[in-house]
């Protein structure tokens, strides 16, 4: 099969299909040439952005090899990743995230190693350190591999250094509280925690879409909220799936609305503390705690009710699509889990069980 104008193919391999970037380009002879090789990414994006690449530098050289001189792992972090990736592609607590992993070893374990070199080695090396200090090494590895990744879809790179895969963890079931747990907490809680507390349980809202939402959200009207912002550290923006979505308002929480959205403001927010301004995250996970120490109930955290509004619409027989649109999932598969948890196949299933 030949060349195809965008110079990337798919061709059979060993009983699976590959991409292949094939293309012709002039030497610096002036002699047509062919270049035919596998991708470096198995994807068609990927495919295509490395032929885009190849086919500029055969251009430019005459030889599609990318063979730049590559900066080293910090020089790359400090002048394309942070500036390119972190600040445009990810939001601010993903950010922080990936700055504490830097500061937790990335740097200084690979900071020298050059942004082309062999990473599978002190790779290995490091998890094994990792392991050692009891700390979870996949969310670091990870982390590695979307640098390198960045390094080769910006060009600094020409191939993406090999990595030794990881086992892959096993999925775990949602664990959320009983009706019971919500119900005492809500009897026991006061003022701004109450309502956070309703609108996770009863809407199922993340903790920073709780704190973004302002009255104007709140349509008593038309009985429904209106989740269309989130605080992602101290800045607000969309909701984490990137879409709005509409919850419609249970009888429970429209009464604790309706008192505390009186007297306000349309932009106000629904939940202030007694300073008047929005609680900090570390300040209701904080809250949330002792108030549960207090009544003597397990530890959950403030995500767990969350889960509990979830786990309540799969137990009483809501659709898994109509469950997902709620939740805001923007995968079905993250909704499944519910189902696999709180199915009424497995149960009934149990039953058949004779003693």
């Amino acid at each position: 099969m030949g060349a195809r104008s965008d110079g990337v193919r798919r061709a059979p391999r060993d009983g699976k299909s590959r991409w292949v970037i094939d293309f012709r380009y002039f030497d610096k002879d002036r002699q047509e040439r062919r270049y035919r090789k596998d991708a470096q990414i198995q994807t068609a994006e990927g495919a295509r952005h490395e032929a885009k690449l190849r086919r500029q530098r055969a251009l430019e050289t005459g030889s599609p090899e990318l063979r730049a001189s590559a900066p080293t792992f910090a020089e790359f972090v400090e002048t394309k990743f942070r500036p390119l990736h972190l600040a445009v592609k990810c939001r601010p607590s993903t950010r922080r995230r990936y700055e504490d992993l830097l500061r937790q070893g990335i740097l200084e374990s690979f900071g020298e190693l050059r942004i082309d070199g062999a990473f599978a080695t002190p790779v290995r090396a490091y998890v094994a350190e990792l392991v050692a200090r009891g700390v979870q090494a996949r969310p670091h590895v990870s982390f590695v591999r979307t640098v390198l990744r960045s390094a080769f879809d910006l060009g600094v790179v020409d191939r993406l250094p090999e990595l030794p895969p990881l086992t892959k963890p096993g999925k775990k079931l949602p664990d959320a509280p009983n009706e019971q747990h919500v119900t005492t907490l809500l009897a026991s809680a006061t003022g701004w925690l109450r309502t956070m507390i309703a609108l996770a349980a009863y809407a199922g809202m993340r903790q920073g879409e709780v704190r973004a939402l302002e009255l104007r959200d709140v349509d008593l009207d038309g009985n429904r909220i209106l989740i269309r912002r989130a605080f992602s550290e101290d800045e607000v923006l969309t909701p984490k799936s990137t879409h709005e979505r509409v919850v419609p308002l249970f009888p429970e929480l429209r009464e604790i609305l309706v008192d505390v959205m009186r007297r306000k403001l349309p932009h106000a927010r629904v939940v202030l503390n007694e300073r008047g301004s929005t609680p900090g995250r570390s300040h209701v996970l904080t809250a949330l705690k002792r108030l549960e120490e207090k009544l003597g109930l397990r530890g959950w955290s403030f995500h767990a009710l969350r889960h509990f509004f979830i786990s309540a619409l799969v137990r009483n027989g809501a659709s898994i699509e109509v469950v997902r649109i709620l939740a805001g999932h923007s995968k079905l598969d993250v909704t499944q889990r519910y189902v696999h948890a709180e199915g009424a196949e497995l149960r009934a299933a149990v039953s058949l069980l004779k003693g």
